[in-house]
């Protein structure tokens, strides 16, 4: 199956947890550490607020922390990565993930914003645990 319609799939199921007035606003795909697949869900509502939900490759809610603060991280380095080698945005979803990050290669200039991203990346882990949908254990 391509990672478009895992994607798909999991927007359909994330849409079973939007409250009233909310939309599932985008679907972010990572694989962890572990090669487990995360996607983070962000809903909007109509008065600009905002959640997070992180479903399984099944679509079940996650509720553990680690692994929700690991998936927003990883997504976040990989979307700083993107931008500082102003890599064009495409049509098609992609994967964050740990190989990702390295495929996109080691030169001073990504590892310096990268270094330099860290406070926006544990912002935006920061973001997605505050603005969760579930209690986190």
């Amino acid at each position: 199956m391509a990672l478009s319609d895992d994607v798909s799939r999991i927007a359909a199921v994330a849409a079973t947890h939007a409250a009233e007035g909310q939309v599932v606003a985008a679907v972010l795909a990572v694989e962890s550490a572990a090669g487990e697949r995360v996607y983070l869900c962000a809903f909007a509502g109509s008065a600009g607020a905002h959640e997070w939900l992180a479903l399984d490759d099944d679509g079940s809610p996650i509720t553990s922390s680690e692994r929700v603060r690991e998936a927003a991280s990883i997504e976040a380095l990989c979307e700083v990565a993107e931008e500082t080698m102003e890599l064009a945005a495409d049509d098609e979803p992609r994967l964050a993930s740990l190989a990702y990050l390295d495929s996109l290669g080691g030169n001073g200039d990504l590892a310096g914003a990268i270094q330099g991203a860290l406070p926006a990346v544990d912002e935006l882990a920061r973001d997605v645990e505050d603005n969760y949908k579930l209690e986190l254990a």
